[in-house]
């Protein structure tokens, strides 16, 4: 199975799909932290409410214990002191002459309570679903937290709409004592019996403005930070993308380079004869491939050191590169040995580049060598077409391939692949520099400095 290369675009996607992916799970996270932060000061503040509420209504029971303790207190009866007209025989004459009327605890929790009231604080005041006076009816409100107590409820709370905005009301339950009865018995009341409750009500209208400002704010924060956070990891991923694109692609070249020359290396040059192969069975058009060899090379070595060799060879690149074409594969194939693949030419139209290459590589080495010394190379010249026919010869696999070009006279051959057919392209590439490699040495023995292309056997 072969490994799909991954494309510019899939990489493009999977950082698309990663930054997505993070982005996402940073705002939910976020978002919970914040959420949860909000949530958690709201139900601080509840909580501080329902206590003071609580913490009010154990002061205002702490008062009616006090006063029941003493059976009630009598206060000095003057202008707009009224006596209870609940009581029987509230008024009492002093020593002085003075009169004295007396003040229970439901009436001294009123009158605390009317006090409160009017320094817009808070309001309380007991009540019953059996009040003695009728002004002590409960209202929505405490008579469903009375009908809670009968159910065993000691407490009820909730924050309703006022006229003056939200207000929290409290109400906690209130035993019958020993002290009650005396005003209570003949309502039926026992000691322990819930006989009623007192309700304590403040505005909260405040405190929610400012939940709702703060709750406000959070969301604002957390937009702010996880855009803010976005930000960078979006720059730094990006950074960190480009940064790896650029190593990459340092690696890439590094891989497929060869580090004296400048030319691509063997590695790679053998994957390009394949692709190049392939290509030219599908299209029928021709490839040659050249091997190149610095004639004496070792004799230059020797006597100018290995310094000098490795500009010969610098040089020699420069020369391919600047002759050849562009779509052509110079690599240096192995010490002074060097490989060229042609792609759409055939091994006549190989030759001329090849003799023109010649001359450029003498020109090259002797600008750039001591005492006027230039490297000459013989190079070694083969195609296709004639390893097609010693396969079909040797094995009886036929290579198919189209002419295209009028100098190409492989006449005997198909016009189109056929489908289905399979190519060993291994043993045309093996053939094809095996060619190469057999007409350098014929070029060798000719005197070198010269280029021979590979002839059919005859």
């Amino acid at each position: 199975m072969k490994d799909t290369p991954v494309t510019d675009t899939d990489e493009g996607r999977a950082y698309h799909m990663f930054l997505v992916s993070l982005g996402a799970v940073i705002v939910l996270l976020f978002s919970g932290i914040f959420l949860g932060v909000g949530i958690r000061n709201t139900s601080l503040v509840h909580e501080i409410i329902l206590e003071r509420g609580r913490s009010l209504f154990q002061q205002i029971v702490l008062t009616r214990l006090w006063a029941a303790q003493y059976g009630g207190v009598y206060v000095r009866k003057g202008p707009g002191v009224e006596s209870n007209p609940w009581l029987e025989h509230p008024d009492l004459e002093a020593a002085d002459g003075s009169l004295l009327t007396l003040r229970n605890p439901a009436l001294i929790t009123r009158e605390i309570s009317e006090i409160a009231a009017l320094q817009d604080d808070y309001h309380f005041r007991i009540t019953s679903l059996k009040p003695l006076n009728p002004g002590n009816a409960p209202d929505d409100f405490e008579r469903r937290a009375l009908e809670a107590f009968e159910s065993g409820a000691l407490e009820s709370w909730d924050t309703i709409e006022g006229p003056d905005g939200r207000v929290f009301r409290y109400m906690g339950a209130l035993n019958t004592e020993s002290s009650c009865l005396v005003c209570h018995a003949v309502q039926g009341y026992q000691e322990g019996d819930v006989r009623g409750g007192i309700s304590v009500g403040f505005t909260v209208e405040q405190v929610q403005k400012e939940l709702h400002r703060n709750a406000l704010l959070i969301m604002v924060a957390a937009a702010l930070i996880s855009a803010l956070t976005l930000a960078v990891i979006y720059i730094f991923v990006t950074k960190l993308r480009h940064e790896l694109g650029r190593l990459r692609q340092e690696l890439q070249i590094a891989a497929s380079t060869d580090a004296l020359t400048g030319l691509y290396n063997r590695r790679y040059a053998m994957e390009r004869f394949t692709q190049e192969t392939n290509k030219a069975i599908r299209s029928g058009m021709p490839l040659a491939c050249a091997i190149l060899d610095a004639d004496d090379f070792k004799a230059l070595n020797d006597r100018h050191g290995h310094p000098v060799g490795d500009m010969a060879l610098k040089a020699v690149a420069v020369a391919m590169k600047e002759t050849i074409r562009v779509y052509d594969t110079p690599s240096r194939y192995g010490g002074e040995e060097f490989l060229i693949l042609f792609p759409g030419l055939d091994r006549t139209g190989a030759t001329v580049v090849c003799d023109r290459l010649r001359l450029a590589i003498a020109r090259n080495t002797a600008a750039v060598l001591p005492e006027g010394t230039a490297v000459t190379v013989s190079i070694g010249l083969a195609d296709l077409a004639s390893a097609s026919r010693e396969l079909s010869v040797t094995t009886g696999q036929t290579v198919h391939l189209e002419t295209s070009q009028p100098d190409y006279t492989e006449a005997s051959h198909t016009r189109r692949q056929p489908s289905g057919a399979k190519q060993d392209v291994p043993a045309i590439i093996e053939t094809m520099l095996k060619h190469a490699d057999s007409a350098l040495y014929k070029a060798k023995a000719r005197g070198k400095d010269c280029c021979v292309a590979y002839a059919d056997p005859s």
